[in-house]
């Protein structure tokens, strides 16, 4: 067993990388959690819908609906009916918020490539490692 708790060393990383990861997004004023919906939409190449997006982040609805009113007040994001149901919105970038990714991303790739000490290799493995826990907690 790992000298730390497993659960309490997640939950501090994710506070730490957060933390950390500001600078490299605080000239556009969008948060870590913010980049992750922004570059879920680009990576999707096309509108989804809120809960879509919630799924692949695994968040509620609820905080994915707050998220995305934020980043629509910026321009950064649209939201547009569903003609296929109603009850569901579907948002995709603006054109802003295309520029944000395309300007940010190499800027954030660098910074994950200098994180201290941990080698690519090393980080792909946890990368493995965490998407394995991630699929059979899902479950």
């Amino acid at each position: 067993m790992p000298d730390r708790d497993f659960v309490s060393g997640v939950v501090q990383l994710a506070n730490l990388l957060t933390r950390r990861l500001g600078p490299v997004f605080e000239k556009a004023n969008i948060t870590p959690q913010q980049w992750a919906v922004l570059t879920a939409l680009a990576d999707a190449g096309e509108a989804s819908t809120l809960a879509a997006i919630a799924r692949s982040l695994l968040v509620s609805k609820q905080n994915m609906t707050g998220m995305v009113a934020r980043l629509e007040q910026v321009g950064l994001v649209e939201r547009n009916e569903n003609p296929n149901d109603l009850r569901s919105a579907r948002v995709q970038l603006t054109r802003r918020g295309r520029s944000v990714v395309e300007k940010l991303r190499p800027a954030y790739e660098k910074w994950m490539g200098n994180v201290a000490g941990v080698s690519d290799r090393d980080l792909h493995a946890l990368a493995r490692t965490v998407d394995r826990l991630i699929e059979t907690l899902n479950d």
